[in-house]
């Protein structure tokens, strides 16, 4: 397990949150749990089932498991597999929001707003670890996160329709993200196109600006290093590409809604050792 943050109170419905993190066991382990466990995957694929039923969830995807059945990992992760995990069902607030209509049709789907969502499971962990966490707060966490999970995408996009252009501008990207000087015109510039019609292109086939693309795969990158690794700030921020600190504290804040120190404490303590047998 990644962070293990227990909820003391009995009565939380809210009973643990935390953070499985790259490389912290090998598959997810085969159990049983008196509660559910809702799963967010931040990077590469989760292989988990539950009974007979089998789910792949990719970034940004996440999945629903039901109280009193058994799930397990029925393949390996890869070393970049990392996710949030949020269980609850004590006492009767727990299941406020379980059974709606909704979480009944839908046990698995795609986060409509990955930043928002990252956001509140955050500040969420930070609560739990300042102990500050009350059982109003809790509640109110957790329909607020089920509220995410189940909000449908306001647009249509469909990156598999995106045009051949916006394709090689995505591989530009992905091939040159940490070099400080990734911009739209240096982009344009290598494939050929027009910075404006290159822009356009690809607002319109992946419903985001390249800037915006170009800081939330930074960020993410940024923020599994913070988790995985004792890297400074300032190491993190050169390594994923931004060549002023400054700005990559302002990113981080605004798509995280904390900041890198505050994200780089709800890291567990370097002497607790990752362990696998519990929830999450």
């Amino acid at each position: 397990m990644g962070d293990r943050l227990l909820a003391r109170a009995p009565s939380l419905p809210v009973v643990e949150a935390g953070v499985h993190t790259p490389g912290s066991m090998r598959r997810h382990a085969d159990r049983v749990l008196p509660v559910n466990e809702l799963i967010v995957v931040q990077s590469g694929v989760l292989p988990i089932a539950e009974e007979d039923r089998r789910f792949s969830v990719p970034r940004d995807g996440w999945v629903l498991l039901r109280a009193g059945l058994r799930h397990y990992g029925y393949d390996d992760l890869d070393g970049d597999t990392w996710f949030y995990w949020l269980c609850f069902g004590a006492g009767p607030e727990g299941t406020a929001g379980i059974d709606s209509p909704a979480l009944q049709e839908r046990r698995t789907g795609s986060v409509a707003r990955p930043d928002r969502l990252r956001a509140l499971l955050e500040h969420l962990l930070e609560d739990q670890q300042t102990a500050v966490l009350t059982s109003s707060a809790a509640h109110g966490y957790l329909q607020l996160v089920l509220a995410e999970v189940l909000l449908e995408r306001a647009t249509t996009v469909d990156p598999a329709a995106a045009s051949p252009l916006t394709v090689r501008a995505a591989a530009f990207i992905a091939d040159h993200l940490a070099e400080p000087d990734l911009s739209t015109a240096r982009i344009a510039g290598a494939l050929a196109f027009n910075a404006d019609h290159l822009g356009r292109a690809f607002r319109d086939g992946l419903g985001e600006t390249i800037t915006d693309h170009i800081h939330r795969l930074r960020i993410d990158r940024a923020r599994m290093l913070l988790r995985s690794t004792d890297r400074p700030v300032a190491r993190v921020a050169a390594e994923v590409g931004f060549g002023d600190e400054r700005y990559f504290r302002r990113i981080f804040k605004r798509r995280v809604g904390l900041t890198p120190g505050q994200f780089q404490r709800l890291r567990p303590s370097s002497r607790q050792a990752p362990s696998n047998s519990g929830i999450g």
